[in-house]
């Protein structure tokens, strides 16, 4: 096999799901129209990784974790923590940082946007500023992330660590007060946020969306602590290649500053439904030729599933497979490249949430065995008959 392969990992955030109605019983995947991972899978292998170990949180933080080829239950790392690792932020032992979001409540305390629809990041950034210049002090201090994604270092507070939270995007459309923390620091945070949402009801910033008709954001929500992240293990010492990731958001970052990965960023790719596929397709071309493995993420198709959107999920998968998946392609007819294209979790647009099944995958190119999947889909997967369980190993698998 040529020393010159490169290694492609495209990773379709949430993009697997559950049978919609809508599509007479198929699911996202199956009713999307993929020429390009239909290719893959005619020419490849197949099958079902568990990226999400039992008894872990079905977040992207376990299941990214996961396909970049770590052990999650090695690396129980707080994804407030681990975000907050990609804006280089060096926690202290007594520091717990925590993910904040943006988020927009309706007067009758529903969630009614978890992410204030998808505010760009002009307007966060600038509702942050307000909230740091009123509540930073010496136990809280915030710090801007992507979009409606902002960070929390709590100093001094050990008992955030026994306090169990839910994720913002988990209670979509349901009552607030059903889903408040619960234990030691609950009253802690209850405060502060109480306190965030007295800054919001006179923002300057806030007042202009609603004359431009947008949503407010009228919340803050916190969860996800997690202590210092230490000990990750270099990529290239673990597995002989040099590295690169490319994501629109700050957990894929995060992951690669601390195992050595070395982080790209483009012009036009961001979080939501209006990425550039096109730039990240390009940019993804320029990461193989300067590394040998590349990891493409895609936030897109997990964005419409929380906000529900069945058409925009499907049309998120198409332009992955039509601007990015297309090009890998093309490039791999230069040069030998192997491709490895996967969800990390599913986000089922009815639910609105994570869930914590297997999902499928597909890996072509040089040396790579051909099996009976015709599809990128989770029936395709399942008849395949292949499970990589734990999921960690697929990346391994996939190198090797």
């Amino acid at each position: 096999m040529s020393s010159d392969m490169r290694y492609a990992i495209v990773i379709l955030d949430g993009a697997s799901g559950d049978p919609l109605e809508v599509y007479s019983g198929l699911t996202t995947l199956e009713a999307a129209d993929t020429p390009n991972l239909d290719t893959l899978a005619h020419a490849g292998t197949v099958g079902l990784a568990m990226n999400v170990p039992p008894g872990m949180e079905p977040s992207s933080n376990v299941a990214c974790t996961s396909i970049m080829g770590y052990n999650p239950v090695d690396y129980p790392i707080g994804r407030g923590a681990l975000e907050l690792a990609a804006l280089g932020v060096d926690l202290e032992d007594r520091q717990i940082a925590m993910r904040v979001n943006l988020t927009n409540v309706t007067p009758e305390g529903i969630m009614n946007s978890y992410s204030t629809d998808n505010i760009s990041n002009e307007d966060a950034h600038a509702i942050a500023d307000e909230l740091i210049s009123a509540l930073d002090d010496e136990r809280f201090k915030l710090y801007k992330g992507t979009g409606f994604r902002l960070y929390l270092v709590v100093t001094g507070h050990p008992e955030l660590m026994e306090t169990t939270f839910e994720a913002a995007h988990n209670f979509t459309d349901m009552p607030v007060a059903e889903h408040r923390p619960q234990g030691p620091a609950a009253q802690l945070i209850m405060d502060f946020e109480a306190r965030a949402k007295a800054v919001l009801e006179t923002s300057p910033v806030n007042a202009r969306r609603k004359e431009q008709g947008k949503l407010p954001a009228t919340d803050v929500f916190a969860f996800w602590p997690g202590k210092r992240p230490d000990g990750m293990a270099d990529f290239k010492a673990t597995y002989g290649k040099q590295a690169a990731v490319n994501s629109g958001v700050d957990l894929l970052n995060g992951i690669a500053q601390l195992a050595g990965i070395k982080r790209y960023t483009f012009d036009g790719v961001t979080d939501g439904p209006n990425n550039d596929y096109v730039a990240q397709a390009e940019g993804a071309i320029k990461m193989l030729e300067e590394n040998e493995v590349a990891f493409i993420h895609v936030e897109a198709p997990d964005a419409e599933g929380h906000d529900g959107n069945i058409e925009g999920k499907r049309l998120a998968v198409e332009a992955i497979d039509r601007e990015i998946i297309s090009r890998l392609v093309a490039y791999g007819e230069t040069r030998p490249l192997r491709i490895l294209a996967l969800p990390d979790h599913p986000t089922p647009v009815m639910t609105k949430r994570h869930s914590e099944d297997p999902v499928p995958f597909v890996m072509a190119g040089p040396g790579i065995a051909v099996n009976d999947g015709q599809r990128l889909t989770e029936n395709e997967a399942k008849s395949a008959g292949l499970l990589v369980d734990p999921g960690y190993g697929l990346l391994g698998r996939f190198l090797s």
